[in-house]
């Protein structure tokens, strides 16, 4: 089973084979390189030291099977260096995959060669079934290529040596049992590695399901780049910033309304809601900071604009819902915009936050303004001054501020400008119309 997350939703699906297929490909082709370098370093330190010592310590003599070993060395020696040359040049899975079974086939042809001149030469097959575990123990090949080779390989070193050569020491020394043997484990083992393969690749398969299950929560509740700071150094950075434009929203009069209805209907009215303005803010680029009961906060950072307009397409989400629903539900929101800090406090439940006096001044506008209407202070007047319209209420006692003098957002200097949220809304066209009670 190969598991699969798909948006919020985790499911497994099984896997057709090819996913397999490419990871076990791409394990086996990365051993391809190094094996032809080690297989061409020794194959030249035959031709170049060995083999010429032997010849003039006059160890060959004249059996004629000397000369077939030099010919099988410089074969070898093209063999590896043709695979040295191809593998770094191939990229795509198909390619390297008909790569992989050249190089097994040839092999195959080239050691069961080698496995009958040696037997000739020294009555010895141990260069041959090392060549033979090699090939189990280093690649995995999908399908039934691999063990077709053993069987054929093997078959035909038995064969060959019974009929080619003339002694019976062969069968009579116990050497074609050993090499059926030796035939039986290189299958027994082919299979039990490609078992392994494939639980260790199911294996896998499930820690990358769980790691983007977990991504995909941390994702939800902390900003990307902050996710990704934690994710890399297991903590977060306090960054500090000059201007921030911080906006709260508050449904006015929730509490009673909670009183009066039933505790499922509430849930699923809050959550419609806050659902939209996560994807108001998702739409104009700035930063969800947290729910507080039925209030919503929200930073941009220098994006006081992009800030703006959140709040006014807010208002005309609700307007859009209320006219759906037959609901009476305001809004009352405030907003400042100011230097602030950001970061990650606690332990559990990780949390971003902002902390700042254009948190708290942001706080009261709201807390001190009217329904329907966006309360903001004469620095976001001034900051978005010919962009949005705004209507002077004058000076307000704010606690913990003394006396400020504040404005009413209207709207965009223009209505072009309007972003039509309310006809974007999902429950403009009655989606969610049987929210009415």
């Amino acid at each position: 089973m190969a598991a699969i997350a798909d948006g919020n939703t985790h499911h497994c699906t099984v896997d057709d084979g090819s996913d397999f297929e490419r990871w076990l490909i791409a394990r086996s082709f990365a051993m391809l390189l190094p094996l032809s370098r080690v297989g061409l370093a020794v194959i030249a330190l035959m031709l170049l030291v060995v083999d010429p010592l032997l010849f003039a310590h006059g160890i060959w003599g004249d059996n004629p099977q000397h000369s077939f070993l030099l010919a099988w060395h410089a074969t070898a020696g093209l063999y590896f260096i043709a695979f040295v040359c191809a593998a770094p040049r191939l990229a795509r899975h198909h390619t390297r995959k008909l790569c992989l079974a050249a190089f097994m086939t040839l092999g195959a042809a080239l050691f069961t060669w080698f496995g009958f001149i040696s037997w000739v030469l020294s009555g010895d097959m141990s260069t041959y079934a090392i060549f033979l575990l090699t090939m189990v123990c280093v690649f995995n090949y999908p399908g039934t290529l691999r063990r077709a080779l053993n069987i054929a390989s093997a078959a035909v070193l038995l064969a060959s040596i019974l009929w080619l050569d003339g002694s019976s020491m062969f069968y009579t020394s116990g050497a074609a049992i050993n090499l059926v043997a030796l035939a039986l484990v290189a299958l027994l083992l082919d299979a039990h590695l490609m078992t392994m393969s494939r639980a260790l690749f199911d294996e896998k398969r499930r820690v990358e399901f769980e790691r983007a299950r977990a991504d995909a929560v941390l994702y939800n509740a902390l900003p990307k780049p902050i996710a990704d700071e934690l994710k890399r150094n297991n903590r977060v950075k306090a960054q500090k910033h000059d201007c921030v434009a911080v906006l709260f929203v508050d449904i006015v009069g929730f509490t009673r309304f909670c009183a009066d209805h039933p505790p499922g209907t509430v849930l699923q009215i809050l959550n419609a809601l806050f659902c939209e303005f996560d994807m108001l803010v998702h739409r104009h680029g700035v930063e969800k900071i947290k729910t507080i009961g039925d209030a919503y906060m929200v930073i941009g950072k220098d994006r006081s604009a992009a800030v703006a307009s959140l709040a006014l397409d807010m208002f005309r989400a609700v307007a859009a819902f209320n006219a759906h629903t037959g609901h009476g539900l305001a809004l009352r929101a405030g907003m400042h915009v100011g230097p602030a800090i950001t970061g990650v406090v606690g332990l559990h439940r990780l949390h971003y936050d902002v902390w700042g006096d254009a948190v708290n001044t942001a706080s009261r506008m709201e807390s001190t303004g009217e329904t329907g209407r966006i309360q903001v202070t004469s620095e976001v007047a001034h900051a978005l001054q010919g962009d949005f319209q705004f209507e002077c209420r004058g000076a307000i006692e704010v606690k913990g501020k003394g006396r400020l003098r504040t404005f009413f957002l209207l709207g965009p200097a223009s209505l072009g400008a309007i972003s039509g949220a309310a006809a974007n809304s999902p429950w403009s066209n009655g989606e969610i119309a049987r929210l009415a009670v």
